[in-house]
């Protein structure tokens, strides 16, 4: 009966694995059917050599590694002794070596322990959790290659008890959780089970060990994990050690309470100095995603209850699935220390992560290294501080940071990769330390080198090692992390002490802004030794001070950090306190402040902004725009897909998504413009690639609530993405807000509602901005300079009507820093022509004003005005007289629009001044000369005559009254003209007491003239000469007549011709005078 049954069994076994290798192996099975018996989110490189044994997954290919470039080894950091710290391998044994633990012994802080995740080299066996050991303070490595206790399956967490014994907590070779420890440093190892493997594995394991000596638990072990099958599927489970790892309690689970909506991962446990025992681990509410929240719990009874877990933060984005621009696998576990040294921030718990942006906003301008902390065991939190101390939002990466706790000083030294140095797919690696509880940091790079991160070749998709170490006591740090400078992964540590001298703190500098003077203070408790301090600008040492205060005169205006050590005896230097000053500021000023305009259909317009920068600092400024509308919001179809290939991202404009799997996913939130026929690049990533993938984008151009208008092209489609469409809108899209869609499905119809059995769904919103433009959209301006925003309008295919939208102008003005821009826009189609009969009149000349209009309510009033805004008339054709050059522009309205016609300009000249004098009288055979003046100007006298002067006598008019007229052309044919009356008399003894006798002679002569006045009366007389065209060229003035005067005139040299004399006294009198 017994033979029968064995027999029986035997067979079952038999068809079992027959059935299991044939399901396995089965090509018949499609690559969705294959893939999906692969579960990604663990994170061991066994199970993944198992799947890839079976077929169902591809190891890392073998890749030439781009080489390493030295960096030097220098360790610039006033909060480190160490100036310089060359980077040591933990073994020169041909291997790989990555994942790293790292522990100093309680007992001896020059003697560290390690642990990596080892394989041979080329990878063939996985060696697993192996053992490195210092005594030296890390200078030298010894230890093995192998498992520690034999062979594991790796992901390593070391720890040493204050008995001296070591662990090594790793993945058991079944799967599940075991430890190996040694009493004699290493030479010998005995091997424990902590639990079995709980259905498929049990991955991303956390170790740790009480230590303090007021714990009344010191020496328990912890040991946490995720379990991956089992009645604890998918949640964090823990199990202690009471007897020093002998034995271990069985497994419970802590986490439920978060209730993930994937599952908890990347544990990492702690414990007080009261013996508290805390766990921190990612929750993934989706999957595949980053990580959304930290979960916690604690126990404080020694592990032997856990209290129910909780969400310390939520709203995180972590980077496990939208990674870095490094060629390797990333997470954004958090990682958690405990203070139990005796200083003033005993018991707080410090935990580390990586987030994309900053926690809360989690957009994608960075990625940086966040901590927070508790000093209330967990019940509270403080908000998040960044510990990496580049400039925020440069794009730049900090990822895979580790933390620990000085246990004797309160020191806090963190380890994290960082490219903010070198290329983006290039890093080096980098510690920060901080000796006020996490609140300010300092941070300098460790590595001797930069290297380029690339996966091991036959190990896991992207796998390089998912997490780096640091340890700490006593002041001696041990970072440990891998890089391939050699060619393949080998880790290595760079040791450094910190700066245990006492340090100025709380520096404060305020600057006074007319003067630019700072004045500086900061507090310190001096330390035997003390001489001075050390001020520093920039980096720079400015001054010595021995108190704690200065007055610093900043050189210009910007950004200046200050900071300050204190100075001992055998030149040391303490660690700094630092803050930073701006003198200064960028200022924006925009003209104008609201923007109308009025158009016809079918017609553009531009107009202009100007952006000034009236502060003291660059001024940096980007525009984007907001139509306004009053619309109702529409009702969509209903579209999700059944899930397995996803949307993992999608990028337009300034919109960067990263999402986990879901089958429909409304961020309708995220909103980018679309202008015009300016193109908008649309690009789909897809998380879990078939070749026969499609993808659909749809916009609702006519913002009527359906997607009817034609599909987005979009290129890469069917295939495993990305996928990009060019979005323009048509000239017929409706402005303001309205809605894309993006599905990703499998073979079919691609349609924009409806449920697929595979991919996803995705709604966006767009900004249509069909009548607005503007450019540029963004720009730098410097103090004291201008920018122009030229804004288009475009009323091509709209309806007559008004549309309105705002422009914001950011900015990096600390007082305004969004300036906004009401907009306008009138469309009628209310038309008006104005013109003018001539536009170039002289003074006074009459011009006829016109005015045609058609549209609009077919009834109108009009009005001109002027340019200076006056109103001149409200008739529709008015005749003007206008006086000055003046441009002047008719106004039509219907009841409804008033529409202003193009101005018209009208020039204005001047009539030319024309004087012939007063009137006068003259003797017979006496001459008078009349002068038109305007001299270049054209002359018709009523004599006949057309030059600018002429000379008048008895002889050619007679005696009596007689009017002379001249007629004055000036060169814009002004005419202008005036009349003078001469009154010709018979003077034979007419007056004789007031006659004048004139002689003179020689006449014609050669320029030299004698004048003969003989008078009976005493009389004064002036003398004028003038040429033909009127210009004076001899003049006397006061000449005394008694009797017989004699003067000579010299006209020598003037040239030939006919000049006149002009004598007046107590009568006017003229003669001719002929140079030959």
């Amino acid at each position: 009966m017994k033979k029968t049954l064995t027999i029986l069994l035997l067979a079952l076994l038999a068809i079992t694995v027959v059935g299991v290798n044939w399901l396995i192996g089965d090509d018949t099975k499609s690559e969705r059917d294959r893939r999906n018996m692969v579960d990604t989110r663990i994170d061991n490189n066994g199970y993944y050599q198992r799947m890839a044994e079976k077929g169902l997954y591809t190891l890392n290919p073998e890749v030439k590694v781009a080489p390493a470039v030295f960096t030097g080894s220098k360790i610039k950091a006033f909060s480190v002794v160490t100036e310089d710290s060359p980077d040591v391998p933990v073994t020169e044994i041909n291997s790989t070596q990555s994942e790293n633990s790292v522990f100093v012994n309680p007992n001896d802080p020059e003697n560290v322990l390690n642990s990596n995740n080892s394989t041979q080299n080329p990878v063939g066996n996985l060696y697993g959790a192996n053992d490195f050991h210092a005594f030296d303070g890390g200078l030298t490595w010894e230890g093995q290659v192998e498992g520690a206790g034999g062979s594991n399956s790796g992901d390593p967490a070391v720890a040493i008890g204050l008995n001296g014994r070591w662990y090594v907590n790793y993945i058991s070779n079944p799967g599940g959780q075991g430890v190996a420890f040694t009493d004699n440093n290493g030479q010998t190892w005995t091997t424990k089970t902590i639990a079995p493997n709980p259905g498929q594995l049990a991955d991303k394991n956390h170790f740790w060990i009480d230590n303090s000596l007021t714990s009344p638990y010191e020496g328990n072990l912890y040991n946490l994990w995720t379990d991956f099958g089992g009645t604890n599927d998918l949640e964090i489970v823990a199990s202690r050690s009471t007897d020093d790892g002998n034995t271990w309690s069985t497994r419970v689970s802590i986490s439920n309470a978060v209730n993930a909506g994937s599952h908890n991962q990347g544990v990492n446990i702690n414990s007080g100095p009261n013996g508290e025992v805390y766990a921190a681990w990612a929750i993934y509410d989706g999957w595949p995603t980053d990580e959304s929240a930290i979960g916690f719990a604690k126990s404080l009874d020694g592990g032997a209850t856990w209290q129910p877990a909780s969400r310390i933060i939520s709203n995180i984005r972590g980077i496990r699935t939208s990674e870095t621009g490094k060629n390797m696998r990333v997470n954004s576990f958090p990682v958690m220390t405990v203070d139990i040294s005796n200083g003033p921030n005993a018991g707080t718990i410090y935990i580390v992560w990586s987030n994309i942006g900053t926690p809360g906003v989690n957009t994608a301008v960075s990625t940086d290294v966040y901590i927070i902390k508790s000093s209330d065991q967990g019940a509270t939190w403080s908000s998040p501080v960044r510990v990496n101390q580049d400039p925020f939002g440069q794009g730049k990466e900090h990822y895979l940071p580790w933390i620990t706790c000085d246990p004797e000083n309160g020191i806090l030294s963190a380890i994290f990769y960082d490219d903010r140095n070198v290329t983006s797919s290039q890093c080096e690696v980098f510690c920060a330390n901080s000796d006020d509880g996490g609140e300010t940091w300092e941070d300098f790079k460790v590595s001797d080198v930069a290297f380029t991160p690339s996966p091991i070749p036959g190990l896991a998709g992207g796998y390089m090692g998912d997490y780096l170490g640091i340890s700490a006591r006593g002041g001696k740090v041990y970072p440990v992390w891998p890089d391939n400078r050699s060619g393949h992964i080998m880790s290595y540590c760079s040791p450094y002490e910190t700066n245990p001298l006492n340090r100025p703190t709380n520096l404060v500098g305020v600057v006074e802004f007319e003067s630019g003077q700072t004045n500086l203070d900061w507090t310190y408790e001096a330390g035997p030794g003390f001489i001075h301090f050390n001020l520093y600008r920039d980096n720079e040492i400015i001054a010595v001070p021995t108190s704690n205060t200065y007055i610093d005169q900043l050189p210009d205006y910007g950004m200046y950090s200050y900071k300050v050590t204190a100075v001992y005896e055998g030149d040391l230097e303490s660690g700094a306190t630092t803050t930073g000053v701006q003198w200064g500021d960028a200022q924006i000023a925009s003209d104008p402040l609201t923007v109308y305009q009025m158009l016809m259909p079918d017609s553009t317009a531009s107009q202009y902004l100007i952006i000034s920068n009236v502060g003291q600092l660059e001024m940096s400024y980007d525009v984007h725009s907001q139509i306004i509308t009053t619309k109702e919001q529409n009702v969509y179809c209903d579209a999700a897909g059944g899930g397995d290939e996803y949307i993992s991202r999608v990028t337009f404009g300034a919109v960067d998504n990263a999402t986990a799997s879901n089958s429909y996913g409304d961020y309708t939130s995220m909103v980018e413009n679309v202008m015009g026929s300016q193109p908008l690049e649309v690009v789909i990533e897809n998380g879990n690639p078939y070749a026969a993938d499609q993808v659909g984008v749809w916009v609702d151009w006519d913002q009527d609530g359906v997607f009817n208008d034609e599909a987005v092209v979009v290129s890469g489609t069917p295939g495993m993405g990305p996928y990009t469409a060019s979005i323009i809108a048509p000239s017929t899209a409706s402005p303001g807000l309205t809605r894309m869609r993006i599905r990703l499905t499998y073979t079919g119809e691609v349609a924009p509602c409806g449920t697929t059995t595979y991919g996803e769904v995705e709604d966006y919103s767009l900004y249509i901005v069909s009548w607005l433009s503007y450019s540029p959209s963004f720009g730098v301006v410097a103090p004291g300079e201008t920018d122009t925003i030229t804004l288009g309008f475009d009323a091509r295919d709209l309806e007559t009507g008004d549309y309105y939208a705002n422009i914001f102008i950011n900015s990096n003005d600390p007082d305004n820093g969004e300036v906004v821009l009401p907009i306008h826009m009138r469309v009628t189609d209310l038309q008006i022509v104005s013109y003018a009969d001539t536009t170039s009149v002289c003074f006074e000349n009459p011009v006829q004003l016109t005015t045609e209009v058609a549209g609009g309510s077919g009834e109108y009033t009009f009005m001109w005005k002027n340019q200076a805004e006056d109103i001149i008339s409200t008739e529709q054709n008015p005749i003007i007289l206008p006086t000055m050059s003046d441009v002047f522009t008719a106004y039509a309205s219907d009841g409804i629009d008033t529409i202003a016609a193009e101005g018209i300009a009208v020039t204005v000249y001047d009539l030319p001044v024309v004087d012939l004098g007063i009137d006068t009288e003259i003797c017979g055979g006496e001459t008078q000369l009349l002068n038109a003046g305007n001299e270049g100007a054209s002359f018709l006298w009523s004599t006949g005559e057309t030059t600018q002067t002429i000379i008048v006598d008895s002889v050619g008019f007679g005696y009596g009254i007689r009017e002379i007229t001249v007629a004055v052309t000036n060169s814009t044919n002004c005419v202008a003209m005036d009349t003078v009356k001469v009154n010709f008399l018979d003077c034979t003894s007419i007056n004789e007491q007031l006659s004048l006798k004139v002689d003179v002679y020689p006449n014609p002569g050669n320029g030299l003239f004698n004048l003969q006045l003989s008078g009976s009366t005493v009389q004064k007389v002036n003398l004028t000469v003038m040429n033909a065209g009127g210009t004076v060229v001899y003049s006397a003035n006061a000449i005394q007549v008694n009797g017989n005067q004699k003067i000579q005139i010299d006209l020598s040299r003037q040239p030939a011709g006919v000049y006149s004399l002009i004598i007046d006294g107590k009568q006017r009198i003229s003669r001719k005078l002929i140079i030959q």
